[in-house]
């Protein structure tokens, strides 16, 4: 029997096709992720806000949808972003955390004197060491502006979250981590009493007679 050396042609083109499919494997893996956010917000149910209408306004007032690399350490990883616009579940929440504290959500209008506008301005994520363990950090910041007749008030709120992974590569559930973070900070946002008292407080608006 024969045998045909591989020639050096040949070589090459096993070469190229190994190359193709290596960059092929090393582009899946590093392909961008997106996240969707749905916070919740738990609070002790409570009548304070003596069904005192609120009108509620949310936005997104990040610069971009960007949150992180997927895998801070390499230099070939994907952006994490968020899916979409987490403003319409991030009212539903806030909306559920005043009803439990005994206000009347609602939107803007004449005979509606108290408005709450709730801003999410920072949504990032990054590896961090926790006591030499490899660990994934989340942070939300959401700037507050409470309105009562007038009067004004705001305020500034923080989630954090940070999870323990089990080894190197090994990524977090998204949509749970930022979920969690962004509901930490909304949370504390309606169990906040100073801000609670402020909307429910009756403030009479003086006006110039002439």
């Amino acid at each position: 029997m024969k045998h045909f050396p591989f020639s050096s042609s040949r070589r090459r083109l096993a070469s190229a096709l190994f190359a193709a499919m290596a960059a092929v494997s090393v582009l899946a893996g590093c392909a961008g992720q997106q996240a969707t956010v749905t916070p919740s917000v738990v609070v002790e149910k409570e009548t304070l806000g003596r069904g005192v209408e609120v009108a509620i306004k949310v936005t997104d007032a990040r610069p971009s949808a960007e949150v992180g690399l997927c895998n801070p350490a390499s230099s070939f990883t994907g952006k994490l972003t968020t899916a979409c616009d987490p403003a319409p579940a991030m009212r539903s929440a806030v909306e559920r955390g005043l009803r439990d504290k005994g206000f009347t959500p609602t939107v803007a209008h004449e005979s509606v004197v108290r408005s709450l506008t709730v801003e999410l301005r920072e949504l990032s994520y990054k590896p961090a060491q926790e006591g030499g363990q490899l660990a994934a950090r989340a942070v939300a910041v959401i700037h507050v502006t409470a309105d009562n007749n007038g009067q004004v008030m705001t305020k500034r709120y923080e989630g954090e979250t940070v999870w323990k992974l089990p080894g190197e590569g090994v990524e977090p559930e998204f949509d749970k981590l930022l979920s969690m973070t962004v509901s930490k900070a909304l949370s504390r946002m309606a169990s906040d009493y100073e801000l609670i008292h402020f909307l429910e407080k009756t403030i009479l608006r003086t006006r110039d007679i002439k």
